[in-house]
């Protein structure tokens, strides 16, 4: 009797029979692959980032060289990258003040240094005694490298197999365009200033991933900084009326790429594609440049480099692809 109750009680009035209704822990997760589509979306934005730091980055390599053999120094160029980036970013780095003062000096030191006024001083002047399209094949095309040792001492990133052959295949490439501009007589101290320049911008893409600051912020503190200390030397020691003396034309092209492309644009796409990818996996991309450069080089201001540079730059670009690439989650 009791038994009959019970089941007219839980049964519906029409007296259907009753399907028990499974525990919520047994059912299946909504969305099991959320994770794995997000990781995946976050890694796709990274890529992205990174295109396009290394697409502002190829061109900055003629723009300077078009600047430099029109009578204008790397000493004025500086300055008009970071004398209007620095104004525009003052702002943004008084905001986040807070932020900036948290990070260790030593840090800071290392992104003003690597990426601020002196990368720009030592880049620009191994471009004006060599080549544009030479200088991004050895500088960015050793970035990866030396940003794999620094991330391995201070960073302790793991190393993949994908990336060891990229960094291996990018080192093969610089070899080769070394060999070639030895061979063409185009050596000196252009690429010891170019080797200089990828260890600068190594520690700048090191120190920035480990002071955690958001990208737009730590490119504030490189422009300011240089606008701070660089730009008072600067009028102290030159004029600005070697800026005023060249045509209109060049004079706008490099104040849009110089101040707002090369000092906000690339840095900030950088920084967000180091937050996204972490310091070596983001540097590789930056190996693209090499043979964006040559070729915009070559087309632009009829460089012609030879077979060996040409395949260099080549091995260059092969190993960013190869190193980007992930393993699969096998847990």
């Amino acid at each position: 009797m009791l038994s009959e109750l019970h089941q007219s009680a839980l049964s519906p009035l029409d007296g259907s029979p009753v399907i028990p209704e499974k525990p919520l822990a047994t059912r299946g997760a909504p969305f099991p692959n959320t994770k794995r589509w997000r990781n995946a979306a976050i890694g796709a934005s990274g890529y992205l980032w990174g295109l396009g730091a290394a697409a502002i980055w190829s061109g900055w390599w003629t723009v300077t060289r078009l600047g430099v053999v029109n009578d204008l120094p790397v000493t004025d160029l500086a300055a008009l990258r970071f004398g209007i980036s620095g104004l525009l970013l003052l702002p943004l780095a008084w905001r986040e003040r807070q932020a900036i003062c948290a990070v260790a000096p030593r840090l800071l030191f290392f992104m003003a240094a690597g990426a601020g006024a002196p990368y720009v001083l030592v880049a620009g002047t191994g471009v004006r005694l060599t080549a544009a399209g030479l200088g991004g094949a050895i500088t960015v095309g050793l970035l990866p490298a030396f940003t794999l040792i620094l991330s391995l001492l201070f960073l302790r990133e793991r190393i993949t197999r994908h990336l060891a052959a990229g960094i291996g295949c990018i080192l093969l490439g610089a070899a080769f365009v070394t060999a070639g501009t030895w061979e063409a007589g185009r050596g000196g101290y252009g690429l010891g200033l170019f080797v200089t320049g990828a260890l600068m911008w190594a520690g700048y893409t090191v120190a920035l991933k480990r002071s955690g600051l958001l990208p737009l912020t730590a490119t504030a503190v490189i422009c300011v900084t240089s606008l701070a200390l660089y730009t008072p030397l600067w009028l102290a020691l030159s004029a600005p009326a070697r800026l005023l003396a060249i045509a209109p034309g060049e004079l706008l092209l490099q104040v849009f790429y110089q101040s707002l492309l090369s000092a906000i644009g690339a840095l900030y796409c950088y920084g967000r594609a180091i937050g996204r990818l972490g310091a070596t996996r983001a540097s590789v991309f930056a190996a693209i440049v090499p043979l964006f450069s040559v070729i915009i080089a070559a087309v632009v201001l009829h460089e012609s480099p030879s077979p060996l540079e040409l395949c260099g730059a080549a091995l260059l670009a092969t190993g960013a692809f190869v190193a980007s690439r992930r393993l699969p989650d096998r847990r």
